[in-house]
Protein backbone atom coordinates (compact mmCIF):
# COMPACT_ATOMS: atom_id res chain seq x y z
CA UNK A 1 0.00 0.00 0.00
CA UNK A 2 1.57 3.28 -1.15
CA UNK A 3 -0.60 5.36 1.20
CA UNK A 4 0.25 4.61 4.82
CA UNK A 5 -2.25 7.01 6.37
CA UNK A 6 -5.74 6.24 7.59
CA UNK A 7 -8.78 8.50 7.83
CA UNK A 8 -11.97 8.24 9.86
CA UNK A 9 -15.45 7.70 8.46
CA UNK A 10 -16.33 11.31 9.34
CA UNK A 11 -13.33 12.60 7.39
CA UNK A 12 -14.30 10.42 4.43
CA UNK A 13 -17.84 11.84 4.59
CA UNK A 14 -16.50 15.40 4.55
CA UNK A 15 -14.31 14.62 1.54
CA UNK A 16 -17.29 13.18 -0.35
CA UNK A 17 -19.45 16.18 0.58
CA UNK A 18 -16.94 18.82 -0.54
CA UNK A 19 -16.10 16.85 -3.69
CA UNK A 20 -19.80 16.55 -4.58
CA UNK A 21 -20.29 20.30 -4.30
CA UNK A 22 -16.91 20.98 -5.96
CA UNK A 23 -17.01 23.06 -9.13
CA UNK A 24 -20.55 21.84 -9.80
CA UNK A 25 -22.01 24.53 -7.57
CA UNK A 26 -20.84 27.15 -10.07
CA UNK A 27 -22.49 25.69 -13.15
CA UNK A 28 -25.25 23.25 -12.20
CA UNK A 29 -28.12 25.80 -11.86
CA UNK A 30 -27.48 26.98 -15.40
CA UNK A 31 -27.18 23.43 -16.78
CA UNK A 32 -30.39 22.23 -15.15
CA UNK A 33 -32.44 25.34 -15.92
CA UNK A 34 -31.38 25.57 -19.56
CA UNK A 35 -32.91 22.13 -20.15
CA UNK A 36 -35.70 21.69 -17.58
CA UNK A 37 -36.58 25.38 -17.10
CA UNK A 38 -38.53 25.97 -13.88
CA UNK A 39 -38.69 22.21 -13.28
CA UNK A 40 -34.94 22.06 -12.63
CA UNK A 41 -35.59 21.19 -8.98
CA UNK A 42 -37.51 18.05 -10.04
CA UNK A 43 -34.62 17.03 -12.26
CA UNK A 44 -32.30 17.64 -9.33
CA UNK A 45 -34.13 15.21 -7.06
CA UNK A 46 -34.28 12.55 -9.79
CA UNK A 47 -30.56 12.96 -10.40
CA UNK A 48 -29.86 12.72 -6.67
CA UNK A 49 -31.84 9.47 -6.56
CA UNK A 50 -29.64 8.12 -9.32
CA UNK A 51 -26.61 9.28 -7.36
CA UNK A 52 -27.72 7.23 -4.36
CA UNK A 53 -27.97 4.16 -6.61
CA UNK A 54 -24.45 4.89 -7.92
CA UNK A 55 -23.10 5.10 -4.36
CA UNK A 56 -24.64 1.70 -3.55
CA UNK A 57 -22.98 0.32 -6.69
CA UNK A 58 -19.54 1.70 -5.78
CA UNK A 59 -19.72 0.63 -2.15
CA UNK A 60 -20.83 -2.87 -3.21
CA UNK A 61 -17.85 -3.16 -5.54
CA UNK A 62 -15.50 -2.00 -2.78
CA UNK A 63 -16.97 -4.49 -0.30
CA UNK A 64 -16.15 -7.38 -2.65
CA UNK A 65 -12.46 -6.44 -2.52
CA UNK A 66 -11.76 -5.24 1.03
CA UNK A 67 -8.48 -3.42 1.53
CA UNK A 68 -7.89 -2.92 -2.21
CA UNK A 69 -8.04 0.32 -4.16
CA UNK A 70 -9.49 0.56 -7.65
CA UNK A 71 -6.22 -0.15 -9.48
CA UNK A 72 -5.71 -3.28 -7.39
CA UNK A 73 -9.30 -4.36 -7.99
CA UNK A 74 -8.76 -4.13 -11.75
CA UNK A 75 -5.60 -6.22 -11.56
CA UNK A 76 -7.29 -8.88 -9.44
CA UNK A 77 -10.35 -9.08 -11.70
CA UNK A 78 -8.73 -8.77 -15.12
CA UNK A 79 -5.27 -10.16 -14.51
CA UNK A 80 -2.06 -8.27 -13.95
CA UNK A 81 -1.29 -6.89 -17.40
CA UNK A 82 -4.82 -6.38 -18.65
CA UNK A 83 -5.72 -4.82 -15.32
CA UNK A 84 -2.74 -2.46 -15.47
CA UNK A 85 -3.63 -1.45 -19.01
CA UNK A 86 -7.26 -0.74 -18.13
CA UNK A 87 -6.14 1.14 -15.02
CA UNK A 88 -3.86 3.38 -17.07
CA UNK A 89 -6.62 4.07 -19.59
CA UNK A 90 -9.07 4.85 -16.79
CA UNK A 91 -6.66 7.20 -14.99
CA UNK A 92 -5.43 9.06 -18.06
CA UNK A 93 -8.63 9.34 -20.11
CA UNK A 94 -11.04 9.92 -17.25
CA UNK A 95 -9.61 11.03 -13.90
CA UNK A 96 -6.82 13.13 -15.42
CA UNK A 97 -9.30 14.67 -17.86
CA UNK A 98 -11.51 15.57 -14.90
CA UNK A 99 -8.50 17.31 -13.36
CA UNK A 100 -8.08 19.43 -16.48
CA UNK A 101 -11.81 20.13 -16.58
CA UNK A 102 -11.98 21.35 -12.99
CA UNK A 103 -8.78 23.41 -13.30
CA UNK A 104 -10.09 25.11 -16.41
CA UNK A 105 -13.42 25.74 -14.64
CA UNK A 106 -11.82 27.71 -11.84
CA UNK A 107 -9.52 29.54 -14.27
CA UNK A 108 -12.40 30.64 -16.50
CA UNK A 109 -14.45 31.65 -13.49
CA UNK A 110 -11.67 33.87 -12.13
CA UNK A 111 -10.82 35.62 -15.39
CA UNK A 112 -14.47 35.99 -16.40
CA UNK A 113 -16.02 37.55 -13.31
CA UNK A 114 -13.39 38.40 -10.69
CA UNK A 115 -9.90 39.06 -12.05
CA UNK A 116 -10.65 39.91 -15.65
CA UNK A 117 -7.25 41.45 -16.42
CA UNK A 118 -5.24 38.57 -14.94
CA UNK A 119 -3.93 35.98 -17.42
CA UNK A 120 -5.50 32.58 -16.90
CA UNK A 121 -2.02 31.04 -16.87
CA UNK A 122 -1.29 32.88 -13.62
CA UNK A 123 -4.50 31.58 -12.05
CA UNK A 124 -3.73 28.00 -13.06
CA UNK A 125 -0.12 28.18 -11.87
CA UNK A 126 -1.07 29.63 -8.47
CA UNK A 127 -3.85 27.12 -7.93
CA UNK A 128 -1.68 24.16 -8.95
CA UNK A 129 1.10 25.14 -6.55
CA UNK A 130 -1.31 24.87 -3.63
CA UNK A 131 -2.94 21.68 -4.94
CA UNK A 132 0.36 19.85 -5.44
CA UNK A 133 1.56 20.93 -2.00
CA UNK A 134 -1.65 19.50 -0.51
CA UNK A 135 -1.34 16.21 -2.42
CA UNK A 136 2.24 15.74 -1.22
CA UNK A 137 1.12 16.06 2.41
CA UNK A 138 -0.88 12.85 2.13
CA UNK A 139 -4.46 11.73 2.66
CA UNK A 140 -4.56 12.31 6.43
CA UNK A 141 -3.50 15.95 6.14
CA UNK A 142 -5.91 16.52 3.27
CA UNK A 143 -8.78 15.06 5.30
CA UNK A 144 -7.99 17.20 8.34
CA UNK A 145 -7.86 20.27 6.12
CA UNK A 146 -11.29 19.37 4.76
CA UNK A 147 -12.62 19.18 8.33
CA UNK A 148 -11.27 22.68 9.00
CA UNK A 149 -12.84 24.03 5.81
CA UNK A 150 -16.27 22.50 6.36
CA UNK A 151 -17.60 24.83 9.14
CA UNK A 152 -16.61 27.94 7.18
CA UNK A 153 -18.10 26.55 4.00
CA UNK A 154 -21.33 25.67 5.81
CA UNK A 155 -21.44 29.10 7.48
CA UNK A 156 -21.03 30.99 4.19
CA UNK A 157 -23.59 28.74 2.51
CA UNK A 158 -26.15 29.56 5.23
CA UNK A 159 -25.43 33.28 4.87
CA UNK A 160 -26.04 33.02 1.13
CA UNK A 161 -29.33 31.17 1.59
CA UNK A 162 -30.75 33.51 4.25
CA UNK A 163 -29.44 36.69 2.63
CA UNK A 164 -31.14 36.08 -0.72
CA UNK A 165 -34.35 34.66 0.76
CA UNK A 166 -36.11 38.08 0.85
CA UNK A 167 -35.82 38.21 -2.95
CA UNK A 168 -37.59 34.89 -3.50
CA UNK A 169 -40.51 34.88 -5.94
CA UNK A 170 -42.31 31.53 -5.90
CA UNK A 171 -44.16 32.40 -9.10
CA UNK A 172 -40.88 31.83 -10.94
CA UNK A 173 -41.28 28.08 -10.33
CA UNK A 174 -44.67 27.93 -12.06
CA UNK A 175 -46.16 26.22 -13.94
CA UNK A 176 -44.91 22.83 -12.88
CA UNK A 177 -44.08 20.32 -15.67
CA UNK A 178 -45.03 22.85 -18.33
CA UNK A 179 -42.89 21.16 -20.98
CA UNK A 180 -43.52 17.57 -19.94
CA UNK A 181 -41.29 14.87 -18.53
CA UNK A 182 -38.66 14.58 -21.29
CA UNK A 183 -36.65 17.76 -20.54
CA UNK A 184 -36.75 16.93 -16.82
CA UNK A 185 -35.26 13.49 -17.45
CA UNK A 186 -32.63 14.92 -19.79
CA UNK A 187 -31.60 17.45 -17.14
CA UNK A 188 -31.56 14.77 -14.44
CA UNK A 189 -29.03 12.76 -16.50
CA UNK A 190 -26.76 15.81 -16.55
CA UNK A 191 -27.08 16.16 -12.78
CA UNK A 192 -26.47 12.45 -12.29
CA UNK A 193 -23.35 12.70 -14.42
CA UNK A 194 -21.99 15.83 -12.74
CA UNK A 195 -21.16 15.15 -9.97
CA UNK A 196 -22.54 11.80 -8.74
CA UNK A 197 -21.03 9.42 -11.30
CA UNK A 198 -17.68 11.14 -10.72
CA UNK A 199 -17.72 9.70 -7.19
CA UNK A 200 -16.28 6.47 -8.58
CA UNK A 201 -12.86 8.06 -7.97
CA UNK A 202 -13.37 7.41 -4.24
CA UNK A 203 -12.79 3.71 -4.88
CA UNK A 204 -9.11 4.70 -4.75
CA UNK A 205 -9.59 6.18 -1.26
CA UNK A 206 -12.01 3.73 0.40
CA UNK A 207 -9.27 1.21 1.45
CA UNK A 208 -7.69 3.89 3.63
CA UNK A 209 -10.85 4.60 5.63
CA UNK A 210 -10.53 3.25 9.15
CA UNK A 211 -13.82 1.34 9.12
CA UNK A 212 -15.66 -1.24 7.06
CA UNK A 213 -19.00 0.60 7.20
CA UNK A 214 -18.24 2.81 4.21
CA UNK A 215 -21.72 3.01 2.73
CA UNK A 216 -23.18 5.15 5.53
CA UNK A 217 -20.54 7.86 5.21
CA UNK A 218 -20.61 7.67 1.42
CA UNK A 219 -24.38 8.17 1.33
CA UNK A 220 -24.35 10.95 3.93
CA UNK A 221 -21.77 13.00 2.05
CA UNK A 222 -23.57 12.45 -1.25
CA UNK A 223 -27.00 13.40 0.11
CA UNK A 224 -25.81 16.56 1.88
CA UNK A 225 -23.71 17.68 -1.08
CA UNK A 226 -26.44 16.87 -3.60
CA UNK A 227 -29.07 18.56 -1.46
CA UNK A 228 -26.94 21.71 -1.31
CA UNK A 229 -26.67 21.78 -5.11
CA UNK A 230 -30.44 21.36 -5.49
CA UNK A 231 -31.05 24.17 -2.99
CA UNK A 232 -28.73 26.53 -4.90
CA UNK A 233 -30.53 25.64 -8.14
CA UNK A 234 -33.93 26.34 -6.58
CA UNK A 235 -32.76 29.68 -5.17
CA UNK A 236 -31.31 30.68 -8.53
CA UNK A 237 -34.67 30.08 -10.21
CA UNK A 238 -36.72 31.80 -7.49
CA UNK A 239 -34.44 34.83 -7.19
CA UNK A 240 -32.90 35.34 -10.64
CA UNK A 241 -35.66 33.78 -12.71
CA UNK A 242 -35.50 31.02 -15.30
CA UNK A 243 -34.18 33.17 -18.16
CA UNK A 244 -31.32 34.80 -16.26
CA UNK A 245 -30.32 31.52 -14.60
CA UNK A 246 -30.19 29.58 -17.85
CA UNK A 247 -28.30 32.32 -19.71
CA UNK A 248 -25.68 32.89 -17.01
CA UNK A 249 -22.67 30.57 -16.95
CA UNK A 250 -22.06 31.15 -13.23
CA UNK A 251 -25.57 31.75 -11.95
CA UNK A 252 -24.70 30.92 -8.32
CA UNK A 253 -22.20 33.80 -8.37
CA UNK A 254 -24.87 36.07 -9.83
CA UNK A 255 -27.13 34.88 -7.03
CA UNK A 256 -24.62 36.15 -4.45
CA UNK A 257 -24.73 39.56 -6.16
CA UNK A 258 -28.36 39.86 -5.08
CA UNK A 259 -27.41 40.06 -1.40
CA UNK A 260 -28.55 43.42 -0.08
CA UNK A 261 -29.43 43.70 3.59
CA UNK A 262 -30.80 47.12 4.50
CA UNK A 263 -28.73 48.80 1.81
CA UNK A 264 -25.70 48.28 4.06
CA UNK A 265 -24.50 44.71 3.46
CA UNK A 266 -24.13 44.27 -0.27
CA UNK A 267 -21.58 43.44 -2.98
CA UNK A 268 -20.24 40.56 -0.88
CA UNK A 269 -19.98 38.08 -3.74
CA UNK A 270 -16.17 38.18 -3.52
CA UNK A 271 -16.41 36.91 0.06
CA UNK A 272 -18.86 34.25 -1.06
CA UNK A 273 -16.31 33.16 -3.65
CA UNK A 274 -14.34 31.66 -0.75
CA UNK A 275 -17.05 28.98 -0.56
CA UNK A 276 -16.49 28.07 -4.21
CA UNK A 277 -12.69 28.23 -3.94
CA UNK A 278 -12.78 25.81 -1.03
CA UNK A 279 -14.93 23.18 -2.72
CA UNK A 280 -13.14 23.48 -6.08
CA UNK A 281 -9.76 23.23 -4.34
CA UNK A 282 -10.83 20.07 -2.50
CA UNK A 283 -12.20 18.48 -5.65
CA UNK A 284 -9.10 19.19 -7.74
CA UNK A 285 -6.81 18.03 -4.92
CA UNK A 286 -8.71 14.74 -4.51
CA UNK A 287 -8.62 14.11 -8.27
CA UNK A 288 -4.90 14.88 -8.48
CA UNK A 289 -4.23 12.63 -5.49
CA UNK A 290 -6.18 9.79 -7.11
CA UNK A 291 -4.27 10.16 -10.38
CA UNK A 292 -0.84 10.19 -8.70
CA UNK A 293 -1.70 7.29 -6.38
CA UNK A 294 -3.27 5.23 -9.15
CA UNK A 295 -0.39 5.75 -11.57
CA UNK A 296 2.17 4.89 -8.89
CA UNK A 297 0.20 1.75 -7.99
CA UNK A 298 -0.11 0.67 -11.62
CA UNK A 299 3.51 1.43 -12.50
CA UNK A 300 4.70 -0.22 -9.27
CA UNK A 301 6.50 2.86 -7.96
CA UNK A 302 7.52 3.15 -4.32
CA UNK A 303 6.14 6.67 -3.79
CA UNK A 304 3.34 8.50 -5.56
CA UNK A 305 4.73 11.92 -4.58
CA UNK A 306 7.40 11.77 -7.30
CA UNK A 307 4.60 12.06 -9.86
CA UNK A 308 3.04 15.23 -8.45
CA UNK A 309 5.36 17.75 -10.13
CA UNK A 310 5.24 16.12 -13.61
CA UNK A 311 1.45 15.89 -13.30
CA UNK A 312 1.21 19.57 -12.36
CA UNK A 313 3.30 20.62 -15.36
CA UNK A 314 1.22 18.50 -17.75
CA UNK A 315 -2.02 19.80 -16.23
CA UNK A 316 -0.81 23.37 -16.59
CA UNK A 317 -0.05 22.94 -20.29
CA UNK A 318 -3.00 20.76 -21.25
CA UNK A 319 -5.59 22.88 -19.41
CA UNK A 320 -4.72 25.71 -21.79
CA UNK A 321 -4.09 23.74 -24.99
CA UNK A 322 -7.05 21.34 -24.82
CA UNK A 323 -9.56 24.02 -23.78
CA UNK A 324 -8.60 27.24 -25.62
CA UNK A 325 -11.59 29.23 -24.34
CA UNK A 326 -14.73 29.00 -22.24
CA UNK A 327 -16.98 28.45 -25.27
CA UNK A 328 -15.01 25.34 -26.22
CA UNK A 329 -15.20 24.13 -22.60
CA UNK A 330 -18.99 24.48 -22.59
CA UNK A 331 -19.25 22.57 -25.88
CA UNK A 332 -16.91 19.87 -24.59
CA UNK A 333 -19.17 19.34 -21.57
CA UNK A 334 -21.46 17.19 -23.75
CA UNK A 335 -18.54 14.93 -24.70
CA UNK A 336 -17.35 14.85 -21.11
CA UNK A 337 -20.79 13.70 -20.03
CA UNK A 338 -20.45 10.63 -22.25
CA UNK A 339 -17.05 9.83 -20.71
CA UNK A 340 -18.46 10.08 -17.20
CA UNK A 341 -21.48 7.91 -18.05
CA UNK A 342 -19.20 5.20 -19.44
CA UNK A 343 -16.65 5.24 -16.62
CA UNK A 344 -19.05 6.04 -13.81
CA UNK A 345 -21.97 3.76 -14.72
CA UNK A 346 -21.20 1.20 -17.44
CA UNK A 347 -17.68 0.40 -16.24
CA UNK A 348 -18.53 -0.46 -12.59
CA UNK A 349 -21.59 -2.49 -13.65
CA UNK A 350 -19.35 -4.62 -15.88
CA UNK A 351 -16.89 -5.05 -13.00
CA UNK A 352 -19.69 -6.11 -10.62
CA UNK A 353 -20.88 -8.69 -13.16
CA UNK A 354 -17.35 -10.03 -13.62
CA UNK A 355 -16.79 -10.27 -9.87
CA UNK A 356 -20.06 -12.19 -9.43
CA UNK A 357 -19.13 -14.60 -12.24
CA UNK A 358 -15.73 -15.13 -10.66
CA UNK A 359 -17.31 -15.72 -7.27
CA UNK A 360 -19.69 -18.34 -8.69
CA UNK A 361 -16.83 -20.14 -10.44
CA UNK A 362 -14.75 -20.17 -7.26
CA UNK A 363 -17.64 -21.76 -5.33
CA UNK A 364 -18.17 -24.63 -7.80
CA UNK A 365 -14.94 -26.53 -6.97
CA UNK A 366 -15.78 -26.32 -3.28
CA UNK A 367 -19.25 -27.74 -3.93
CA UNK A 368 -17.77 -30.60 -5.98
CA UNK A 369 -15.29 -31.38 -3.19
CA UNK A 370 -18.11 -31.39 -0.66
CA UNK A 371 -20.13 -33.76 -2.86
CA UNK A 372 -17.16 -36.10 -3.23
Amino acid sequence: MLEKGKISLRQFTVLVLLYTVGSTILIIPSILTSVAKQDAWIAGFIGLGGGVVAVFLYSSLASKFPGKNFSQILEQLLGKWVGKTVSLVYLLTFVFLLCLFVLRDIGDFMVSVMMVETPIEVIHFTFLVVVIFAVRQGLETLSRTAELFLPWTFFLFLILVFAVSPHIDFNAARPVMEFGLKPVLNASISFLTFPFLELIVFLMIIPYVNTQHIRKGFLTGTLIGGGSLILISILSILVLGVVDTSESVYSSYDLAKQINLGGFIQRVEAMMAFLWFTTVFMKLTILTYVVSLGLAQTLELHDHKVLTLPLALIMYVFSIDLFPNISFLIEFTQTMQIYVLIYGAVFPIILIILSNIRQVRSLKPKENEAGT
